[in-house]
Parts: structure tokens; C-alpha cells; sequence
């Protein structure tokens, strides 16, 4: 993949796209899109891990304008009504979401959306319906990683040590192997094991003061509250459910799986007073979703669940895969995955290739 992937982004794409070639492979099946939003302003690009899964700008102003050009955006009424079989779309249809409901949401993402007349689906935690914003616990623990003074090892309660090294990917390691342990927790369990991190290695108190008062970095680090999901509800966008705390489901008990699920779904229609029908579940990949959580996102009452990658069909309405754009992805790149071009390359020659 390392060989043909560059081969494919920076010569076959662009030659396809511009050719024309792409935009005639799409059948009547719709393709669903997913972003985690648009770096603010002003934002210092000093991590990939904090700023990857987000686009420029000026990248989703460009990607907008294709999806206007060459092909259909629907609404996510629409799609819901196409996965019951009340509705036959258009060929090259496709549906935008967003995750983690973070704050550029509103103040960089909307107005693009509004400009273009689209209408997208955001995906947001629990927390969203609070009066004030919070941070996803799981960013918090990569920052303090980051600017830890004593991390080695790092032992949480009855948690296995982790050794935390001073390089990028061990950090990045450390997070993911904490991250994956810290799920298995309900929420206050979790919330006092981190606060024992942050003494143990040395993190300030008042540590978010910077982000809070920072307009780019509060609308990176911080997600909406109840007061600016209501903004984006006025302004025709569908709220959806993204579980209670962004655990990964699939390391926790059946019980708080289900509690993390039905209890987002819950907390929204009570602060927004209409119907959540759609679910996104955290991370998102194969790994953190069985078909156990798929099960529980129908029985909490859900209409359709959404993966975070490409892989698997449309037609299970509770694993809906989705295309993720990322911060270095091209435009022809976006292009071949909008027109299936990427995955029949991946069927036909990649998977056997890594089988």
C-alpha cells in the first residue's frame, strides 16, 4: 500500500478526475461523507495527532464546490427515508456528516454549509446537552501526555503500567493503550482516574485556562453546548447522538454499552426536543464496533448507526459505512472515493494483496 497509494493520490486520481471518468461510476447507491470539522483560524498545526482528522478551510470550500458540481446532496431526512425504502434517490447522491460536535462546528463549518445551501449531520456526545462546553476526556490525556513532567511509568489505580516515553510515537502509543483501558469505566470512574493522572504527572490545575481563553484553540478543543446546538438546529442541521462519553464501546460491559448509547439519545431529545434517530459510534472501525454494539443501537430505539470507515455496505442500516476526510486528503483524492473508484481498486487488488 505504501508503493501504490502515492501512485494513485498524485498521478491516477488527478488524471481521472479531470478526465471526467470518475463522475460516471457512482450507482444509485448513496455514499455517506464524514468530517470532524474545519481548523479554526489561527490554529497552530504543532500535532497530527490533534489536527489530522480536520480539513483547512480552504480545502472545504474546494470540496464543496465538487460535491455542488458533480453530484447530489441530500438531507439526512432524506437518507433515513431512503434506508426505509420510502424514497429513491438520485444517482451520486451523498450525505454529509460531522463528529464530536466540536466548537469550529459552528463558527468555521456552518457558514461554508449554509453558503453552498447544504445540509449536513452532526454527531455529538452527552455532554452537548449541558449549558456549558467540556472537552472529550481522551484529547484531554494526549495534551497532558504531551507536557507530562513525571510519565515513566504511568500506573492508574488498577490499571497495567504504561510506559510513556518522551518520543511522538511513544506517546502516541501510551494514549491509545489508555485510552483503550479507560473506556471500560463509567463516566466517574473515569473522570477520577484521570484526575489522579493529572496530579500524578504533573499537570497544572488551571491547565485549560489557555484553551478557554484562546478563540482558536477553544474551538478546536472545545465541543458545543446546548445553547449552540440549538444554533445549529435553527439553522436546518440534524443533530445526532455520538454516545454519552466517546468511550470505545466495544471495551465495555454489555450494560454501560448500552447505558452510553441510549442514555446520549435520551439526553439530546430532552434538550432539544425532537427526535434522535441517528447514532455515530465512537472511533468507529472494526476494532471498537461488534455487532453487539450494532444490536444495542437498534434496541436504545436508534433508526441507523454509523461506522467511521469505508468498509461494509450501505444497506445495514447499523453499520452505515463512511468516507473520512482528512487533513492531507486531495480533492481528486475525495473524488475517487465519492465515486467508488477507490473502493473497487481496494476490492480488486489491494485486499487480496494484504489478505
Amino acid at each position: 500500500m505504501r508503493l501504490v497509494s502515492p501512485l494513485l493520490k498524485h498521478v491516477v486520481y488527478p488524471g481521472l478526475s479531470r478526465s471526467g471518468y470518475l463522475r460516471r461510476l457512482r450507482d444509485a447507491l448513496p455514499v455517506v461523507v464524514t468530517y470532524h470539522g474545519v481548523l479554526p483560524r489561527g490554529y497552530a498545526l504543532d500535532d497530527p495527532v490533534l489536527h489530522d482528522h480536520l480539513v483547512s478551510a480552504g480545502a472545504f470550500i474546494r470540496q464543496m464546490r465538487l460535491l455542488k458540481s458533480k453530484y447530489n446532496v441530500i438531507s439526512p431526512e432524506q437518507f433515513l427515508q431512503w434506508a426505509e425504502g420510502q424514497l429513491e434517490l438520485p444517482s451520486r447522491s451523498v450525505l454529509l456528516t460531522c463528529d464530536d460536535g466540536l466548537g469550529n462546528n459552528v463558527n468555521d463549518m456552518l457558514p461554508i454549509l449554509q453558503h453552498f445551501g447544504f445540509r449536513c449531520l452532526f454527531f455529538v456526545t452527552g455532554a452537548s446537552a449541558a449549558g456549558i462546553s467540556s472537552m472529550l476526556w481522551f484529547e484531554q490525556l494526549y495534551i497532558w501526555l504531551l507536557h507530562a513532567k513525571n510519565v515513566d511509568p504511568v500506573r492508574l489505580l488498577s490499571l497495567p503500567s504504561v510506559r510513556v516515553g518522551g518520543r511522538p510515537m511513544q506517546i502516541h502509543s501510551a494514549w491509545v493503550e489508555l485510552t483503550k483501558q479507560l473506556s471500560a469505566f463509567d463516566t466517574g470512574t473515569r473522570a477520577q482516574m484521570l484526575e489522579d493522572l493529572r496530579i500524578q504527572i504533573g499537570i497544572s490545575k488551571d491547565w485549560q485556562s489557555e484553551y478557554s481563553q484562546n478563540r482558536a484553540l477553544c474551538s478546536r478543543f472545545f465541543m458545543l453546548n446546548v445553547h449552540e446546538l440549538r444554533e445549529l438546529q435553527e439553522a436546518g442541521m440534524t443533530i445526532g447522538a455520538h454516545t454519552m462519553s466517546h468511550p470505545m464501546l466495544s471495551q465495555t460491559s454489555e450494560e454501560l454499552a448500552f447505558k452510553e448509547i441510549a442514555d446520549s439519545k435520551s439526553h439530546l431529545e430532552l434538550a432539544l426536543g425532537v427526535p434522535i434517530w441517528a447514532l455515530a459510534f465512537p472511533f468507529g472501525n472494526r476494532e471498537t464496533v461488534t455487532i453487539r454494539e450494532q444490536a444495542l443501537a437498534k434496541r436504545a430505539g436508534f433508526k441507523a448507526a454509523f461506522m467511521s470507515v469505508e468498509e461494509g455496505s450501505i444497506e445495514n442500516r447499523f453499520a452505515v459505512p463512511r468516507i473520512h476526510v482528512s487533513l492531507k486528503a486531495t480533492l481528486a483524492e475525495v473524488d475517487a472515493h465519492l465515486s467508488g473508484f477507490y473502493r473497487s481498486v481496494r476490492d480488486k487488488f489491494i485486499a487480496p494483496m494484504t489478505a
